[in-house]
């Protein structure tokens, strides 16, 4: 994919390069012009939302009004070729119209929630000292098992060794591989880093990552305090992200609720009638 993205940049800065130069620029809010279709600011901003954050805002700039251009030629040209009247095509234009609402409203929602109070965010501060007044970073040992079985991850919760966990892994012939690393407090759920704050000098403790589990055994503890006026600002993030995401989370709910009631099935299709198909066969299969 970044390949075939660096392949729509080149393309693009070659044609526009080729351009017709005696025609008049574009002006105002058209930035730019392809095949007379005009691309204006409001699509070039949309375009630059969707770069990575960091980047030099001349460079963004640039970077996106390329893509733009780039998508425009070879969707034009996929127009030549009559793709677009193609039935998957216009599938695939249906799913991207009912994404594209879909974030719309998601964003909607979130930017409806109503920003923390400086009491709340002070609160949230004193609650989690070790993410800010007394930030832990913690040095650790650990073992990456090759394996997401949350039956494995529920065994390996008693055990208070590294070397009980090694021999329980090597019993179950599960791949592992040791490393040692560290896990800032800043840059965890700040509720989880105050549990492993909480834990005795060589605890172990494990959870799942990815398709991994990662055990992780504490061999030092470095206390470095974040500064009042930053761990406000983190902690209002913090608090701003999780209510929006509460909103949006309940609204949705509500939304899918209501809304299955009106779906209307083909029996085959239908997950009611196959779990009850699934539930009267098991009586009768135990009966053999």
């Amino acid at each position: 994919m970044r390949k075939y993205s660096a392949c729509l940049l080149s393309l693009a800065i070659l044609l526009s390069a080729c351009g017709q130069k005696d025609a008049a620029p574009p002006t105002g809010q058209v930035v730019a012009t392809i095949y007379g279709t005009e691309i204006t600011a409001a699509e070039l901003r949309q375009e630059m939302m969707t770069l990575p954050s960091g980047m030099d805002p001349q460079q963004a700039q640039q970077a996106a009004l390329q893509a733009v251009i780039a998508r425009h030629i070879l969707a034009a040209e996929a127009k030549k070729q009559e793709i677009d009247k193609l039935p998957a095509t216009a599938i695939m234009q249906e799913r991207a119209k009912e994404l594209a609402l879909v974030e719309v409203y998601s964003r909607k929602l979130r930017e409806s929630a109503p920003p923390p109070s400086a009491e709340e965010v002070q609160h949230y501060v004193s609650e989690h000292p070790s993410s800010f007044s007394q930030r832990r970073i913690f040095i650790v040992d650990q073992m990456i098992a090759t394996s997401a079985d949350p039956e494995l991850l529920k065994e390996i919760e008693p055990l208070d060794t590294m070397e009980q966990i090694e021999a329980l892994l090597k019993e179950k012939n599960v791949e592992y591989r040791r490393t040692a690393g560290t896990m800032d407090a800043l840059q965890m759920d700040p509720d989880a880093a105050e549990k492993i704050a909480a834990l005795p000098p060589n605890a172990v403790f494990a959870s799942p990552e990815g398709g991994n589990i990662r055990i992780n055994r504490i061999r030092e503890t470095i206390v470095e305090p974040v500064k009042d006026e930053t761990a406000k600002n983190i902690a209002k993030q913090i608090l701003s992200t999780k209510r929006s995401t509460e909103i949006v989370t309940k609204r949705v709910n509500e939304l899918l609720e209501a809304g299955i009631k009106d779906v209307r099935y083909n029996t085959e299709y239908d997950p009611n009638k196959k779990q009850q198909k699934a539930a009267s066969a098991a009586p009768a299969a135990e009966g053999k």
